[in-house]
């Protein structure tokens, strides 16, 4: 097994209520993504950006740095090979959606259900998302593809699986991971049978993101992963600063508030 880098881990504002793990692409780490969250504004969810072992890569002349799986060609025949059923770095593939599996069973420890958890990636990371939500053994709240891929080589997929949300979002003019790709993706998602997917096709897109896909993002996750209304006894366990930003999100103003009983109180008001 290889050695997987850093994980930053950025807590929910308010309530955590919802977990998102984001993978970042070849040559990234977890700090690519990182802004990405507090971009987003979603207090209830906690943000999980990992970074991938450090590894030669094959395409890039065997120059060593992050990477989910080795990847051999990049080329249009190669492409073409790929999704016709041949999938790049197969054993570095299962490492990662293995070592992804294992973040995901941290946060179910902290409390928060398969149902309230997204796995998603850019690029390489997107394709090691696509593969550990539909493999796995039950069904997560969603999954996030951007600027990836996925080839027909999936076997068997747990029917649950099927009704999982899908985001996909891709560039018009991504000379890289080609919009043919994207769309021929679609199809061996359609071809599995998987019912739920919102692709985006974002005109004048590289291989990257925009603010536009962001913006499709946040609608997509409020959608999967929405604020959850705490009960009598969550607003009891909350830290004041899990308070304030629970009735700041109300509208309340809490300039003045210094007691924990004054928000306790001002946040049962508010249920």
């Amino acid at each position: 097994m290889r050695t997987f880098g850093p994980v930053i881990r950025q807590p929910a504002l308010g309530r955590h209520t919802g977990s998102v793990i984001l993978l970042h692409g070849l040559g990234d780490t977890g700090n690519g993504w990182a802004p990405v969250g507090p971009q987003l504004e979603l207090p209830h969810i906690k943000f999980i950006y990992p970074t991938a072992p450090t590894r030669p890569i094959t395409v890039n002349m065997g120059m060593r740095m992050p990477g989910w799986f080795d990847i051999t060609h990049l080329d249009q025949s190669g492409l073409q090979d790929m999704m016709k059923g041949k999938p790049f770095d197969p054993q570095g593939v299962a490492e990662s959606v293995d070592y992804v599996r294992g973040l995901i069973a941290e946060e179910i420890a902290a409390g928060i259900p398969l149902n309230r958890i997204v796995v998603g990636g850019f690029s390489q990371g997107g394709h090691i998302a696509y593969k550990t939500v539909l493999t796995h053994p039950q069904p997560l709240a969603g999954c996030v593809a951007l600027s990836t891929w996925l080839e027909p080589s999936i076997k068997e997929v747990p029917a649950a699986n099927l009704a999982v949300p899908f985001f996909c979002g891709h560039g018009s003019v991504d000379n890289l991971i080609p919009p043919v790709i994207a769309t021929t993706t679609q199809e061996v998602l359609e071809g599995m049978g998987v019912k739920n997917v919102e692709f985006h096709m974002y005109t004048g897109m590289g291989h990257s993101s925009c603010p536009q896909e962001l913006r499709d993002l946040r609608a997509w996750l409020l959608r999967v992963l929405p604020d959850v209304a705490p009960t009598k006894e969550d607003v009891a366990a909350m830290s004041a600063k899990q308070l304030k930003a629970f009735l700041q999100s109300k509208g309340v103003n809490t300039t003045g508030m210094f007691e924990k009983a004054e928000m306790v109180e001002a946040a049962l008001a508010h249920l």
